[in-house]
C-alpha cells in the first residue's frame, strides 16, 4: 500500500559495556551485555510528490556526551509533523457532494 509520506531515520551509537550478574539458566533471559548511547542522527521525510512536500534531510551529531540526541531527534520530528499537519490537515475542505449523495446525506 502506497503512503504519500514517509520518514526515513537512522542513529549511530556509541556502545558501553554493562557489569551484570549472571542469570539464571533455568529460566528465559536477555542478556544485557552493552548499552547503546546514540552519537548522531540523520532523518529524511520523503513525499510521493516533491512539488507538495520537500525538505533537505536532517542530520545531528553530538558535541558532547552530554547531549540528549534521542530528545533532539524527536524534537525536530515533532516539529516537522507539525509543519507537515498544518500544510495539509490542518485546512480541512468541504466535501463536495452529488445530488444523489445529497438525498441520502440529507
Amino acid at each position: 500500500m502506497k503512503v504519500p509520506i514517509v520518514v526515513i531515520a537512522d542513529f549511530e551509537c556509541f556502545t558501553k559495556p554493562i557489569d551484570t550478574c549472571h542469570p539464571n539458566p533455568k529460566l528465559s533471559y536477555t542478556m544485557q551485555y552493552q548499552k547503546h548511547i546514540p552519537s548522531s542522527f540523520c532523518c529524511y521525510i520523503e513525499c510521493v510528490d516533491d512539488t507538495i512536500y520537500s525538505k533537505a534531510p536532517v542530520s545531528y551529531v553530538a558535541k558532547s556526551g552530554d547531549d540528549d540526541v534521542a530528545k533532539i531527534f524527536l524534537d525536530s520530528l515533532v516539529k516537522d509533523v507539525e509543519d507537515i499537519y498544518q500544510r495539509f490537515l490542518g485546512k480541512p475542505k468541504k466535501m463536495i457532494f452529488t445530488a444523489v449523495e445529497e438525498v441520502f446525506n440529507s
